[in-house]
């Protein structure tokens, strides 16, 4: 039968195709659904295999339209990701049958003989009884005579006990009652055999047999017998593995075991001594060893790491294009440094395949063989389909990752929100409490002053009234300044002196600061006022100085703060934070910004301060940056427009 694959997987269209042949089909095959109802206007045809997931048009939409409708051919729906209410659709839409992916071929094929069309008996025909009997593509020199003494050569397509179908020759009407000379393949046996012709098309002609001797159904029924098993040792080891490999693809997320399965199902069919699995790294400019099989030590440790567009491997990976190095003498180049490791290991033949998902290239699949003879170009299908599974497998491994990754940042977000209302809660409370403690240290203020006022106190006694009334008036400033920070502040920008901020910061922040031996240098000098939130800027200011206090303090050597306050070009201010710590990852230092990006331990540090710390200054029309020093630790860099005058 002519039967059209439409179809937008490539490689898949490749091993369809070659067994539509191998099973005497002529397979016609396009990749969209368009350019399928072209073909199906132009030419006859006598099935349809349709994937549903197209380019464009859909199967089910192409199932759908009156002129396919109306061209009745017989359908079979071929999908991966079909639901049952889509499948149930195409069935409804006229579809003959449905087929889940992976395929099995056998059942394809079965399917495809239910729809092989048998002609209407003319009344003048012989009566056929017609036998199921199985066939296989069988490719014999047939010299057919007809009853009218014409006669004609042609070569067979398939062959059962019961029939034989030949390529078009000079038949062309069911019924028509010939004597067929088949040629067995040890080309000296001949067999004449009685016929009549049951289907003539344009593609050829479907012979039944009349009045078999036992002889002759014993010989064809022993050439149909190996034929089919030789077809079955080719085909069914290859359905067998894309199965296999799909199977665990749908069962596990684990790219490990996908790849170790894959490795070892390959292993079984195409005989080859190694293999290797490289995915690119992350910037694409390295291909890294993820599976092997058969490597021996040394040359495992050569191909660990490739660089991306050098030899064969690197090659593949960046162009996408298979590369099969079948000659026995050619120089099989599979890296830097390995050429006299692969003669040592006596590889003859070898075959690169790049692993891609959605046209985006993820690494190469290799095979070699110590054997001279090359690749067949269906093994180099199977691995090609095979490296396609494996990058779905990569692919649905790293959509897995990113939602669970996703999950855990939302999980972050929800519990910093929560973080957030206790915070809120205990700032009222603090607000509310406020005003009792300050009266508080008024009390005892006031009675330290008095106290130093009566001339009877002792000597010893009045030091002690001044340091009570020193630290009391400390922690008044200290709580002063809190709640100065927690307190509202205005929506739109105010005069704001930055000089004013930096020494409020280290006010507050001192004692920490000195109590861990970081020695605090400010360089403030006369700049002119930015017109910002004066809370907000304090917020940036305190975090920025934490988290230089925390580095530093983690970190051995030098522990010195600076705080920098000078003009910037184009009429603005920067203020700089310095520290000596141990500065930033260079990983991190792109996406120090984002949010949940931290360098602090786990449990530690939210990675919210610095992202909260940006949108601030980029609300307030300035800038924040960050880069390592030279020397170590980090500069944090803010640039705010200055105030203009009125």
């Amino acid at each position: 039968m002519r039967v059209l694959v439409v179809e937008d997987d490539r490689v898949l269209c490749e091993v369809f195709a070659g067994f539509l042949r191998e099973v005497g089909h002529q397979p016609v095959v396009v990749h969209t659904a368009e350019a399928a109802l072209d073909v199906l206007r132009a030419e006859r045809q006598e099935a349809m295999l349709l994937d549903i997931c197209l380019p464009g048009m859909s199967g089910i939409d192409l199932l759908k339209l009156q002129v396919v409708r109306e061209l009745r051919v017989p359908t079979v729906v071929i999908s991966g990701r079909a639901t049952e209410s889509q499948a149930q659709d195409c069935l409804r839409a006229g579809a003959f049958d449905f087929i889940g992916k992976p395929v099995a071929l056998q059942r394809l094929a079965e399917v495809l003989g239910c729809l092989e069309s048998r002609p209407a008996a003319r009344p003048d025909a012989p009566r056929i009884e017609r036998r199921r009997a199985p066939r296989a593509p069988v490719a014999l020199p047939v010299r057919a005579r007809e009853s009218n003494g014409r006669e004609f050569e042609s070569t067979s397509v398939n062959l059962s006990t019961s029939g034989v179908k030949i390529r078009a020759g000079g038949v062309t009407r069911s019924g028509q009652e010939a004597t067929l000379t088949l040629t067995l393949p040890d080309g000296e046996t001949r067999l004449d055999v009685s016929s009549v012709v049951v289907r003539a098309d344009f593609d050829g002609c479907a012979f039944h047999f009349l009045n078999l001797s036992d002889r002759q159904w014993s010989q064809l029924d022993d050439l149909v017998r190996w034929s089919e098993g030789v077809r079955r040792l080719h085909v069914e080891p290859h359905l067998r593995i894309l199965h296999v490999i799909g199977e665990a693809i749908s069962a596990s997320l684990d790219v490990d075991e996908v790849l170790r399965i894959a490795l070892d199902a390959l292993t079984q069919v195409t005989g080859h001594e190694i293999s290797s699995l490289h995915l690119l790294s992350a910037d694409g400019a390295t291909l890294l060893l993820r599976g092997d099989r058969g490597l021996r030590p040394r040359l495992r440790e050569l191909l660990r790491m490739l660089p991306a567009g050098q030899g064969a491997l690197g090659r593949v990976a960046a162009s996408g294009h298979t590369v099969d190095l079948a000659d026995a003498g050619a120089s099989i180049d599979l890296g830097p440094s390995t050429q006299a490791v692969v003669d040592e290991e006596g590889i003859r033949a070898f075959v690169c395949v790049p692993v891609k998902n959605r046209g985006r290239p993820l690494g190469v699949l290799s095979l070699g063989r110590r054997a001279s003879e090359p690749f067949t170009p269906s093994e180099i299908a199977l691995v090609e389909a095979s490296a396609n599974q494996i990058g779905l497998a990569l692919a649905n491994a790293q959509l897995s990752s990113d939602t669970r990754r996703q999950l855990e940042d939302l999980k972050v977000a929800e519990a910093q929100l929560i973080e957030g209302d206790k915070l809120s809660t205990a700032g009222k409370l603090a607000s509310g409490l406020a005003h009792e403690i300050r009266n508080r240290l008024t009390t005892i203020l006031g009675l330290a002053q008095l106290s130093l006022m009566r001339p009877d106190v002792s000597v010893t006694s009045r030091q002690f009234l001044h340091t009570i009334a020193e630290e009391t008036s400390v922690a008044a400033r200290l709580l002063q300044n809190l709640l100065r920070f927690a307190g509202s502040h205005s929506a739109e920008g105010e005069r704001c002196d930055l000089r004013e901020q930096v020494e409020w910061v280290v006010e507050l922040k001192g004692h920490e600061l000195q109590r861990d031996g970081i020695q605090v240098v400010t360089e403030l000098e006369r700049v002119p006022a930015v017109l910002a939130d004066k809370t907000q800027i304090q917020q940036v200011l305190l975090n920025l100085v934490q988290n230089a206090h925390q580095a530093m303090a983690a970190h051995a050597g030098p522990r010195v703060l600076t705080l920098r306050l000078v003009d910037a070009a184009a009429n603005h201010v920067r203020l700089e934070v310095l520290d000596t710590g141990p500065g930033i990852p260079p990983n991190l230092l792109l996406r120090i910004f984002e949010a949940f990006s931290t360098t602090k331990p786990a449990g530690e540090g939210t990675g919210l301060g610095l992202w909260v710390s940006h949108a601030i200054i980029e609300h307030q029309h300035g800038t924040l940056r960050v880069e390592n020093r030279p020397g170590g630790g980090a500069r944090f860099v803010i640039e705010l427009p200055a105030e203009t005058p009125g």
